[in-house]
C-alpha cells in the first residue's frame, strides 16, 4: 500500500509537470496574423482636417506597423497569460516555481527589449508631425491634399506605435506582478514546511516505527549496493589504481605543503602586524585546500570516467564531492585563523589552548553538516520513511547541541603579549570566565535553546534550519568580521599608529599628516561599507530566499529603485564617494605640487602663496563635491530648490555663518590682510596664521592662538604693519638739560643714528627739536628699518649708544622736579600739635612716678595744653 501510494504521488506530480510543461510550450508557437492597425487618428487635441473642396476622400490606409513589429507583442501578450494560467497550478512544486519564474524573467527582458527599440521609432514619428504644423483652423485655407495625406499617415502611425509601446509595458507590469506572486507562493511554501510539526522524535512510538521499516530500509541499501558493487567489480584493476592515485595526490601534497609551509613559519623577529598575518593566511589557507580538493576532484571524475555514477548514486557522489570541498575550505580557513601551533600568526587573538580546543569544535560542526546533507541525500536516494528522516535530522541536531553548548562552555582566553594582533594589549581588562564575551556567548546560549527545543517538540525542519545557519551563516559572518579587521588594519593599524594605507599615502605621495588621515578615513568607510554589501546575498541566500530574489534586490539597490521622484542607485553613490576620494587626492597632490614647486620661488610672496593654494584646495573640493553629487544620480539643478529653502534660514539664523564665509572669499581675493602679516586688532596684535572661510588665526607675541571672524576683519578697523612691505620706522625719545646746545645734541643724535648698521640712509632718519618743558630739551628720533620686527631691538640700540655718546660729551640729562604745595592743613596741624604735647608729657614723667596704677601710685599732673 504505501508503495503505491507513493507511486501515485510520483504520477501526480509527473502529470503536473507535463501540463506546466505543455502551458508554457505553447507560449513559443508563433502568433497568428496581427489585427489590422486602427484607423488613423490625429495627434489628440487637433481638429480633423476637413478634405479640399473638389477632392475625392483619402482611402484608408494600410496597416501601418509590419508583422514583424506586432508579432513579439502579440507573443508576448500569449506569454503572459499562460503563466498566468500555470501559477494556479504550480502553487505546491518548488522546483517548478522556479522554472516558471524564469520564463516570466524572460518575457521581463523581451517586454524591455521591444519598448527600447520602438520608442525611437516613435519619437521620431512625433518630430515628423511636429515638422508639419498645426493643422489649418476653420477661417484658414485647407492644406494640400498631400500635406492632409501625410499627416493622416503619420498619425496613424505614431498611435500605432504608442499603442504598440504600452502593450509592452503592460506585459512588462504583469510580468512583474506575476514574479511577485511567485515569490509570495515560495516563501509560502518555505514558511510551511519550516513550521511544519511532526511527531516529536522523543516519543517511542517513533522509534517503533523506524524498527518495523529498517528491514526494508537495510534491503533496499543492499539492493542498491550489490548492485554498484557487480559493475565496480568489471572495473576493479582500474578503481584499484584510481584509489592508489588518490591516496597518492593527496598524501603528496600534504607532503610538499608542510615542506613548503614549515619554514615560513618560523617565529618572526618582531610581531607581524594584522595586515601581514592576513597576507599570510591569504595565501596558506589555499595552499592547504588544495590536496583536499585535488584528492576529491580526481575521485569523483575518475568514478565518472568508469560509469560508476549512476542512480541513485550520481547525486549522492555530487552531494558528497561539493560537502568535502566544503569542509576543506572551512577547515583550511579556520586552521588559517586560529594557528593552534603558531601564535605569532594567529588571527583571532586566543591563547594557545583556547584556539585548539575552539578550532576542534569549530572543524566537528562542519563534519556534522557533512555528514547531515549527505545522509539527507542518501535517504532521497533509498526513498527512506519519513520518521526515518525525523529521527536522523533529531540526532544531528542533537549533536549540533552538544557541540555548541560544548563551545560555549569552553572559557575564550586571550592572547597576550605581542604577538596579540591588532592592538597589542598586555593586559585584558575583567576576569575572564566560561561566559566572557557575554555578547557572543549569550547569544549563542539562546540559539542553543531555541535548538534543542524546536527538535524535541516535534519542529525538526526548525531546528535543522538553525543547526546548518550555524555553521553557514557563522562562516559568512567569520568571514566578514576578518575583512572588517582586516580594513582596520590596513587603514589605522596597531597601537603605534602605522598603517599600511597611511604609510603608501605619506612615502609615496608625501601628504602630511591631517590630509592623510582625511584620505584614510574616507577610504576605510568605503571598504566597510562594501562589506556588508557583499555578505549580505551570502546570508540571505542561506536563509532561504532564492537566487533570483537577491539578484533582482541586488541589481534594484545596486543599479536603483524609486523613492518618490528620485531613482536612487548604491552604486552610483558607492561610485560617487569613489570619485570624491579620488579627486580630493587629486587635489591635494596639486597643492602639495604648487607649495613644493611652483609657490616656492625666491620672488614669490608668502601671503600669495597661501591664497593660491588655499583658492585651489577649495575650488578642487567643491568640484570634486559636485562631480561625485552629479555622478551619484542627483540632480544639481536641484539644489537650487534646497538653496532656496536655506536662504529663509540664513536670513534668520545662518546669516553671521554667510557673512563671515563672504567676507573670508573677500580676504583671500582681495588680500587685505595674508598670510605673515602683523596686524593690530582692538587690544590684540599677532601674525596672521591662517586664513579659512569662516575664521582667521592670528598668532599673538605671546604664543597663544587668537581666532577672529572673518567678518570683523572685513567691516572693522585693523592695523596692518606689513601689508605692502616690510619696511618700518622706529622712534626713540630723548630730553636732555636745558643747558645744552640743541644743534650740537642733534649732531650727536645723528652721528648715533648714521653709525647703526640696519637704519636705512633712503629715507634719511629725521631728527626733530620737539619743544621746550620744565625737564629740559625735547628731541626725537625717527629712522626707518628695512625690517618692521627689528623696531624694539633697534630701538633699545640707539638708546645705549645715545646714553653713552651724551656722557662723553659732558650732556646730562634733566629729570623732572615738583613742588608740591598743601592748602587747608589747620586742622592737620592742630591734631600733629596735640600728639607732640602728649607724647613730651610722657616723656617728662618717665623715671618720677609708678605707671603700673597700683595702691601706693602718685596721681600724673595734668598734661600740658599746647
Amino acid at each position: 500500500m504505501r508503495r503505491l501510494r507513493w507511486l501515485t504521488v510520483g504520477c501526480f506530480v509527473v502529470w503536473l509537470t507535463a501540463a506546466a510543461v505543455g502551458l508554457l510550450a505553447s507560449s513559443g508557437v508563433e502568433a497568428q496574423q496581427p489585427p489590422a492597425s486602427p484607423p488613423a487618428q490625429g495627434v489628440p487635441g487637433e481638429p480633423t482636417p476637413a478634405a479640399p473642396p473638389g477632392s475625392q476622400p483619402a482611402p484608408e490606409p494600410p496597416p501601418v506597423l509590419p508583422p514583424e513589429v506586432m508579432e513579439p507583442i502579440s507573443r508576448l501578450s500569449k506569454s503572459v497569460e499562460n503563466a498566468e494560467k500555470s501559477i494556479q497550478q504550480l502553487k505546491e512544486l518548488e522546483e517548478e516555481l522556479q522554472r516558471l519564474r524564469a520564463d516570466v524573467e524572460r518575457i521581463i527582458y523581451d517586454s524591455t527589449a521591444a519598448a527600447d527599440s520602438l520608442r525611437p521609432q516613435l519619437a521620431e514619428v512625433r518630430s515628423q508631425i511636429e515638422k508639419l504644423g498645426p493643422p489649418p483652423g476653420k477661417d484658414q485655407p485647407p492644406e494640400s491634399p498631400t500635406v492632409a495625406a501625410e499627416r493622416a499617415r503619420l498619425n496613424a502611425l505614431a498611435a500605432a506605435l504608442d499603442g504598440a509601446v504600452k502593450t509592452t509595458e503592460l506585459a512588462w507590469v504583469r510580468a512583474k506582478q506575476l514574479i511577485d506572486r511567485i515569490t509570495v507562493i515560495r516563501y509560502q511554501i518555505f514558511t510551511r514546511n519550516l513550521f511544519e510539526r511532526r511527531d516529536s522524535p522523543v516519543l517511542p512510538g517513533v522509534w517503533r516505527d523506524i524498527g518495523g521499516r529498517m528491514d526494508s530500509i537495510v534491503g533496499r541499501f543492499q539492493y542498491y549496493g550489490s548492485d554498484w558493487l557487480t559493475w565496480a567489480m568489471r572495473s576493479s584493476t582500474a578503481l584499484a589504481g584510481l584509489a592508489v592515485l588518490v591516496v597518492a595526490l593527496y598524501a603528496g601534497l600534504r607532503i610538499f605543503w608542510h615542506r613548503v609551509t614549515a619554514p615560513r613559519l618560523v617565529r618572526p623577529a618582531q610581531s607581524p602586524s594584522f595586515f601581514d598575518r592576513v597576507m599570510k593566511a591569504a595565501w596558506m589557507a589555499p595552499a592547504r585546500m588544495l590536496p583536499g580538493f585535488a584528492a576529491t576532484s580526481a575521485a569523483y571524475i575518475g568514478l565518472s570516467a568508469l560509469d560508476l555514477l549512476f542512480s541513485p548514486w550520481e547525486k549522492l557522489a555530487a552531494t558528497l564531492a561539493r560537502d568535502l570541498f566544503i569542509y576543506t575550505a572551512a577547515s583550511a580557513l579556520l586552521g588559517a585563523a586560529f594557528w593552534p601551533g603558531q601564535p605569532a600568526w594567529r588571527l583571532v587573538p586566543v591563547s594557545d589552548v583556547a584556539a585548539r580546543r575552539i578550532l576542534w569544535l569549530l572543524r566537528a560542526f562542519v563534519g556534522v553538516y557533512v555528514l547531515d546533507t549527505v545522509l539527507v541525500e542518501l535517504g532521497r536516494a533509498l526513498y527512506v520513511p519519513l520518521s526515518v528522516t525525523v529521527a536522523q535530522t533529531f540526532l544531528v541536531s542533537l549533536l549540533f547541541f552538544t557541540l555548541l553548548v560544548a563551545l560555549l562552555l569552553t572559557p575564550f582566553e586571550p592572547q597576550t603579549g605581542p604577538d596579540r594582533p591588532v592592538n597589542g594589549r598586555e593586559h585584558i581588562a575583567g576576569p575572564v570566565t566560561r561566559h566572557t564575551p557575554l555578547w557572543i556567548k549569550l547569544p549563542l546560549w539562546l540559539v542553543a535553546i531555541a535548538l534543542i527545543t524546536a527538535s524535541m517538540l516535534g519542529y525538526v525542519a526548525l531546528g535543522r534550519f538553525i543547526a546548518h545557519q550555524l555553521v553557514l551563516s557563522g562562516m559568512v559572518l567569520a568571514a566578514a568580521g576578518l575583512l572588517y579587521l582586516a580594513v582596520r588594519a590596513a587603514t589605522r593599524g596597531r597601537a603605534d599608529g602605522q598603517d599600511i594605507v597611511g604609510n603608501v599615502l605619506e612615502t609615496r605621495f608625501g601628504l602630511e599628516g591631517a590630509r592623510r588621515v582625511q584620505i584614510s578615513r574616507l577610504i576605510e568607510f568605503t571598504l566597510t561599507l562594501a562589506i556588508p554589501l557583499v555578505a549580505a546575498p551570502a546570508l540571505m541566500l542561506q536563509w532561504g530566499f532564492s537566487g533570483a530574489d537577491i539578484r533582482d534586490w541586488s541589481k534594484a539597490l545596486l543599479f536603483g529603485f524609486e523613492v518618490g521622484q528620485f531613482r536612487v542607485s548604491l552604486i552610483r553613490i558607492l561610485l560617487g564617494i569613489a570619485l570624491f576620494i579620488a579627486l580630493l587626492f587629486l587635489t591635494r597632490l596639486a597643492q602639495r605640487w604648487l607649495r613644493d614647486r611652483v609657490l616656492t620661488q625666491p620672488r614669490m610672496d608668502v601671503g600669495v602663496a597661501n591664497s593660491i593654494e588655499t583658492t585651489v584646495g577649495y575650488a578642487g573640493t567643491a568640484l570634486a563635491l559636485l562631480l561625485a553629487v552629479s555622478y551619484a544620480g542627483f540632480d544639481v539643478t536641484s539644489l537650487a530648490i534646497v538653496a532656496g529653502a536655506l536662504s529663509v534660514g540664513i536670513g534668520f539664523g545662518l546669516q553671521s555663518i554667510v557673512n563671515n564665509f563672504v567676507s573670508g572669499l573677500i580676504l583671500l581675493v582681495e588680500r587685505p590682510i595674508k598670510v605673515g602679516d602683523w596686524i593690530v586688532v582692538g587690544s590684540e596684535q599677532g601674525n596672521v596664521r591662517r586664513i579659512s572661510v569662516r575664521s582667521t588665526e592670528i598668532e599673538t607675541f605671546d604664543r597663544a592662538s587668537l581666532i577672529i571672524p572673518n567678518s570683523e576683519l572685513v567691516t572693522g578697523r585693523v592695523l596692518n604693519w606689513t601689508h605692502r612691505n616690510q619696511l618700518g620706522r622706529s622712534v626713540v625719545k630723548i630730553t636732555v638739560d636745558a643747558g645744552a646746545d640743541p644743534e650740537r645734541v642733534i649732531k650727536i643724535l645723528k652721528a648715533a643714528v648714521d653709525s647703526h648698521a640696519e637704519v636705512l640712509q633712503s629715507p634719511a632718519p629725521v631728527i626733530t627739536f620737539d619743544s621746550f618743558s620744565s625737564g629740559g630739551l625735547e628731541f626725537t628720533i625717527r629712522a626707518t628699518l628695512a625690517d618692521v620686527y627689528r623696531t624694539g631691538a633697534v630701538a633699545t640700540d640707539l638708546r645705549i649708544a645715545i646714553l653713552r655718546i651724551l656722557r662723553e660729551e659732558g650732556i646730562t640729562f634733566r629729570n623732572p622736579q615738583y613742588d608740591i604745595h598743601l592748602r587747608d592743613l589747620d586742622v592737620v596741624k592742630a591734631a600733629l600739635n596735640r600728639v607732640a604735647a602728649q607724647r613730651a608729657a610722657e616723656a617728662a614723667g618717665d623715671g618720677r612716678t609708678d605707671t603700673s596704677g597700683g595702691p601706693g601710685a602718685r596721681p600724673q599732673p595734668p598734661a600740658a595744653k599746647s
